[in-house]
């Protein structure tokens, strides 16, 4: 569920400026997203009220998926059904997830997170972590948004959280 309103999420923000804005949108995400999403999206202006696009969107990425989330209609598509890697989508969605058991109390900024063998393994985008390393999440979560870390995401996953 994160994962689809993360994606849904990064979608409305980027053709945001295609479709008129409502103040109601935090509310409603504040509760499946966390109060930080809802405290980004209110802070944002609202884009200025403008009928539908009533021409063809164009859009440059290879497969597009844009769905209104509380009505389940998809607004737009384009090559929508085509299986791709999800890249660094789900580094988004590990991060939302660290943030979610932050803002529950669950862990903190300060608490160590071991990392495993099999995350030490990881290839790609990495900060070369070893096995047994113990790094804090607030060093982990940098390794994940600023050098895009594989193994700090597999660590985190794998850990004791």
């Amino acid at each position: 569920m994160h994962c689809i309103l993360s994606v849904l999420l990064s979608a409305c923000l980027l053709i945001s400026s295609l479709f008129p804005t409502s103040k109601a949108i935090p509310q409603q995400l504040s509760k499946p997203c966390g109060n930080w999403c809802a405290t980004l999206l209110s802070t944002s202006e609202a884009a200025p009220q403008q009928p539908p696009a009533t021409e063809e969107v164009s859009v440059s990425a290879p497969s597009v998926a844009l769905m209104e989330a509380s009505t389940g209609q998809i607004i737009y598509e384009k090559d929508a059904h085509t299986s791709l890697h999800p890249a660094s989508i789900t580094k988004i969605m590990t991060m939302i997830l660290i943030f979610d058991a932050l803002e529950q109390g669950k862990i903190s900024l300060e608490d160590t997170v071991t990392v495993s063998e099999y995350a030490a393994s990881m290839g790609g985008s990495q900060v070369f972590l070893e096995q047994g390393e113990t790094q804090t999440v607030e060093t982990m979560l940098k390794c994940i948004s600023v050098a895009s870390a594989n193994d700090a995401c597999v660590a985190f996953i794998y850990s004791r959280h």
